[in-house]
């Protein structure tokens, strides 16, 4: 009994002593206070808003049209023109008119340079009011997907672009020049100046002087001639490769500088041939009745012939080798540079 009463005593003092740290605790950390009431005749300020940044989206350019405009002109019409981007066709036809199609590109406008009895002989074919929100610079240059122009067959034209596939049938001239595309060139009568950075050029069935370049393509040239005496062939490129067959100009010079030359055709009595490249083949194949006196320097390369050479003096032991000889009776003059290729003349049977 007196052992429960002191169980109880001492848990009432214990209870007492957790009291007292309750206490203590207490008064040393009182709780925080409570916030003052707000008083309803104060206005409260605004915060300022948050701003979020949202990236705007670019404008869409406007649609471009489909538009169509001539104009008569003289059927010996100057016509030139500037093409930024497209695929271009130009086509000689019967008609003394000047017509002009583009499909979903810029507005179409003719320029009167030079009139001749009332009848335009030199005009400039704009692209005035552009669809495509070009510069006001840009808006006298020809955009589109498809750029079609209708031109008589008389009339000479005048090219330039930065991006253009270009194609021209049946005109009397064509000068072209060109960024960006590849360009030929058909049916042309007083000859062809045709030059492109990047692409490729072909002209066929034409003739008068022609003056082809590209910078990075191909040229091939097939059955050209001359319209006068003494127009030039003349083909360059730095690293295509150039194919002539058929050609009867008298005055025919074609360089590549790591490209290769081939020429199939036949060698006219007094012409003179030129062809030259730094690192690239030489291949001719010629009748087998061809005459011409022939110059070769071929450097590191070979030099093989299966017609038969006359006259046939070598001077291989040097560092750069050299060779001159005749076929036939020498009636052409044949020059042939290369510094690292093979010269190979082949009949022209043989190749066939």
């Amino acid at each position: 009994m007196k052992t429960n009463r002191k169980k109880l005593k001492y848990l009432a003092l214990a209870l007492c002593f957790t009291a007292f740290q309750a206490t203590a605790a207490f008064s040393q950390n009182p709780p925080p206070a409570p916030p003052p009431p707000v008083n309803p005749t104060r206005a409260v300020e605004p915060r300022p808003p948050v701003k979020v940044y949202v990236p705007r989206r670019p404008e869409k350019p406007a649609p471009g049209e489909t538009s169509e405009k001539s104009i008569a002109v003289n059927n010996k019409v100057n016509v030139q023109l500037c093409v930024l981007e497209g695929n271009l066709k130009i086509n000689g036809w019967d008609r003394n008119e000047v017509r002009v199609f583009i499909n979903d590109g810029s507005r179409i406008g003719f320029n009167v340079i030079e009139k001749k009895a009332g009848s335009p002989v030199w005009i400039e074919v704009t692209g005035n009011e552009s669809a495509r929100n070009q510069p006001k610079q840009a808006s006298e240059c020809l955009s589109g997907e498809d750029i079609e122009i209708d031109v008589p067959r008389n009339a000479s034209v005048n090219v330039k672009g930065q991006e253009a596939k270009t194609s021209i049938d049946s005109v009397r001239k064509a000068v072209v020049k060109i960024g960006g595309g590849d360009i030929s060139a058909r049916n042309v009568a007083e000859g062809v100046e045709a030059a492109t950075y990047e692409g490729d050029v072909a002209v066929e069935n034409s003739s008068g002087a022609f003056n082809l370049e590209s910078a990075s393509g191909n040229i091939l040239a097939f059955e050209v001639s001359p319209s006068e005496i003494g127009d030039v062939f003349k083909a360059k490129t730095a690293s295509g490769t150039i194919a002539l067959q058929g050609i009867e100009h008298r005055q025919t010079e074609v360089n590549s500088i790591s490209g290769s030359i081939s020429f199939n055709g036949e060698f006219l009595s007094g012409a003179s041939y030129n062809f030259g490249t730094s690192n690239g083949a030489i291949t001719l194949a010629i009748p087998l009745d061809s005459s011409c006196k022939i110059t070769a320097s071929y450097g590191f390369g070979i030099f093989n012939s299966d017609i038969p050479l006359r006259n046939v003096h070598k001077n291989e032991p040097s560092r750069v080798r050299n060779l001159s000889a005749l076929m036939g009776d020498g009636a052409a003059t044949l020059n042939l540079t290369t510094n690292s290729g093979a010269i190979r003349i082949r009949s022209k049977k043989q190749s066939e």
